[in-house]
């Protein structure tokens, strides 16, 4: 297995002409273990035991990195600090407004090509993504237990 994922690696690298690193490869196999759009101080948390001279501007600068050559995507830009997409299929997310909560959400009912297809002509598509904003239900019940009665 893990091979076959530093082969994968190497060859993603190649096709976006990154070098490879043992840092690179240890932040990116992290990342990609991770399922909850982890943000840099998680993925600085994994990453140290292996890497104890890391820093977090390293870490920061190398998911940077991996989300400018299209390696990752960074979940909602506008949401706050940093938050990374582990998951390598196209979908949308529900993001919660109290505790920035990110959940992956079902893509059955979503026409990708119709949304690119409505952009105006002129125009270029780099990434299309959507997001559906609330209260999440963990926050929805505190502030139902915390309501005065």
């Amino acid at each position: 297995m893990a091979e076959s994922f530093t082969e994968r690696f190497q060859q993603l690298c190649r096709e976006k002409n990154l070098a490879v690193t043992h840092q690179r490869l240890v932040i990116y196999r992290e990342v990609m273990q991770m399922h909850n759009h982890p943000s840099p101080e998680q993925v600085y948390d994994r990453v140290k035991p292996e890497l104890p001279s890391i820093s977090l501007a390293t870490v920061y600068k190398t998911l940077h990195t991996f989300v400018e050559t299209g390696l990752i995507r960074e979940v909602s830009p506008h949401h706050g600090s940093m938050r990374i997409e582990p998951n390598e299929h196209r979908h949308p997310h529900f993001l919660c407004l109290q505790c920035r909560a990110i959940t992956d959400l079902s893509d059955h009912e979503l026409d990708f090509a119709a949304l690119k297809a409505s952009v105006p002509a002129g125009f270029q598509v780099e990434h299309v993504s959507t997001e559906v904003r609330g209260i999440c239900g963990n926050c929805l019940a505190k502030n139902a237990a915390q309501a005065p009665n």
